[in-house]
């Protein structure tokens, strides 16, 4: 009962605030809005007309695979999307690229051959234009040789060099004429219920969920620190009332709060944006619930670490604008480096459990989302509790 009454309070105390209002209810409203209709035209789908990339190739191999090779770049599927041209030295390939005269550029070393039928280690160089698209197309097209230059190796390492002959006879045909009649392993299916796919809004509306959600966490941990800065929390420990339920009701009327702005901001964004929040509403409250308890778990573990309320402001700041980021909150990331850190970040599954559900994905792969969620969440809960006891707050 002791624990209801505190979370009773704190909820009137935090209501009473302005600008937890601003904050909590509107500013996420606004960040929706304005974010969702800035940069509508970045999640539009389109089909695009591919351009040729003109590729200027240093051929500097002489062996079995730069005839394969040429088979390659003159086949039907091949040419109207790049246009080879031969040059003689890297540097002047360089030079071309730089200058604008082509695209892209590739080097064969003169050894490309050799170390590939012998199993060795062996590499192109791709030299990137100032397009990106024009790079990635070119990248796409000439990996896919790469890919079958691998197999082949593959094969000359497992069989031995007695599958050189048979490979070089139809060296001429192996890159563009594909075999129909082979047997396909791949099932053709749909990862989605429907062919529809998010819209800006959507986006931004299930990062800003996931990231205001965090930021009630600051909102609990700034409470608590104030409270023993205040020391108002010494006061309350003088009660016939465990430290234990003093923080539970504390982050249990910081947890309804946060309830209550999830509510708000997906009904508005309903009413007011025409957000499609999918069918699964059951599923879309366990993941608000999931994201609260990990936000509350993080304000446990700040509130220890910090000596200072502007110390756990400051952290709780970095933390979250950090993983927003990381996750693709603000701007969706291409593949790389960044990408790949986003996926360690507790935004990244928030919102991928999100957009499963928005696009009605099957039930296996959202609670295959969501599951991930449940264990970053147990895994933070029971960090901040032992961290919570090993300072001295228990009973």
């Amino acid at each position: 009962m002791h624990i209801w009454t505190i979370a009773w309070y704190e909820v009137l105390r935090m209501m009473r605030m302005r600008y937890v209002f601003i904050i909590q209810f509107l500013m996420p409203l606004l960040l929706i809005f304005i974010l969702g209709s800035a940069l509508s035209n970045t999640f539009k789908i389109e089909d695009k007309t591919l351009k040729p990339v003109k590729v200027d190739v240093v051929q500097g191999d002489t062996g079995a695979i730069s005839s394969w090779f040429d088979s390659f770049v003159a086949a039907q599927q091949v040419q109207p999307v790049i246009q080879t041209n031969s040059i003689p030295t890297r540097e002047e390939a360089v030079e071309r690229v730089k200058a604008g005269e082509s695209e892209f550029a590739l080097i064969i070393p003169n050894d490309f051959s050799a170390q590939v039928l012998q199993g060795k280690e062996a590499q192109w160089e791709m030299i990137l234009g100032k397009d990106y698209g024009q790079n990635l197309t070119a990248q796409m097209v000439l990996r896919s040789f790469l890919d079958q230059i691998n197999q082949i190796q593959a094969t000359m390492v497992a069989t031995g060099p007695g599958a050189l002959q048979a490979m070089q006879n139809q060296g001429s045909n192996l890159f563009h004429k594909p075999d129909t009649n082979a047997p396909t392993h791949v099932r053709i299916g749909k990862m989605t219920q429907t062919n529809a796919n998010y819209t800006a809004t959507q986006y931004y509306a299930a990062s800003m969920l996931i990231m205001f959600l965090l930021y009630s966490g600051m909102s609990a941990a700034i409470g608590l620190q104030n409270e023993k800065e205040k020391h108002t929390l010494s006061r309350l420990n003088s009660l016939p009332i465990s430290n234990v339920k003093i923080l539970m009701g504390k982050i249990l009327g910081n947890t309804i709060i946060s309830l209550l702005q999830a509510f708000v901001i997906i009904a508005a964004t309903i009413v007011f944006y025409g957000v499609d929040w999918g069918h699964s509403y059951l599923m879309l409250f366990l993941v608000c619930l999931l994201i609260i308890v990990v936000s509350m778990s993080l304000a446990i573990v700040v509130m220890i670490i910090a000596g200072s309320t502007k110390s756990v402001n400051t952290i709780f700041q970095m933390l979250i604008l950090a993983m927003t980021f990381l996750s693709g909150g603000f701007t969706p990331l291409p593949d790389g480096l960044l990408h790949q850190l986003g996926e360690f970040t507790i935004n990244y599954w928030g919102m991928q459990s999100l957009f499963r559900i928005m696009l009605r994905s099957d039930s296996f792969i959202i609670i295959h989302h969501v599951l991930i969620l449940a264990a970053i969440g147990a895994c933070l809960l029971v960090v901040s509790l032992a961290a919570y006891r090993k300072a001295g707050y228990h009973d």
